[in-house]
């Protein structure tokens, strides 16, 4: 058995909407994510970011783990501080 090159994006070749792995399609800085975490990117219509972090302003971070899967129509919602 292989292990799947962490760095492609796309390991299902025949179903690239199905798994993707999410580390390399970040871009900010807030956002964290192990090499083999992926999700089910079906349902989306845009990258990550734009449909899974609600509100990821402020200073807050979001981490996750090294081999986690995120199924279809989850997001992370970031609250404002309120002090």
């Amino acid at each position: 058995m292989t292990v799947p090159d962490p760095t492609n994006p796309y390991p299902l070749a025949a179903h690239p909407r199905y798994c993707v792995f999410l580390r390399p399609t970040i871009t900010s800085a807030k956002v964290s994510v192990g090499a083999y975490t992926y999700y089910d990117a079906s349902k989306d219509t845009g990258s990550f970011e734009d449909e899974r972090v609600l509100y990821g302003f402020g200073s807050e971070r979001l981490l996750i783990g090294k081999f986690c899967a995120i199924a279809a129509g989850c997001a992370s919602s970031w609250p404002p501080l309120i002090t």
